[in-house]
């Protein structure tokens, strides 16, 4: 069985308290901020690459204020953040949640 790479949740949760926010929960490969305005998730061959996906109830405006400082702070803590899209997130039987990625 391969052993998946180790991921850099401490470097991630530095640079998204930096920018002023707050990792609440990471989840596999998810890394969810507080308030849900964005969300991260780890690629699943490079460690130190994640995709970026706003929540539609995010404003234009803020996400790209957002994005415009998270991704060059990042890359400066050798992490590639990519901005891919957008996501929705919906309660789901037995208070579970869906969430829908719109690239």
């Amino acid at each position: 069985m391969e052993q998946a790479p180790l991921r850099p949740l401490g470097d991630v949760m530095t640079l998204i308290e930096t920018l002023g926010h707050e990792v609440t929960y990471a989840y596999e490969d998810l890394v969810f901020i507080n308030h849900n305005d964005f969300l991260l998730q780890f690629d699943a061959t490079d460690p130190n690459a994640l995709d970026l996906f706003f929540n539609t109830e995010c404003e234009t405006a803020e996400a790209d204020e957002i994005a415009g400082r998270m991704i060059p702070e990042a890359a400066q803590k050798g992490l590639n953040i990519r901005r891919k899209g957008t996501y929705t997130m919906t309660e789901a039987e037995d208070n579970n949640l869906q969430i829908t990625f719109n690239p």
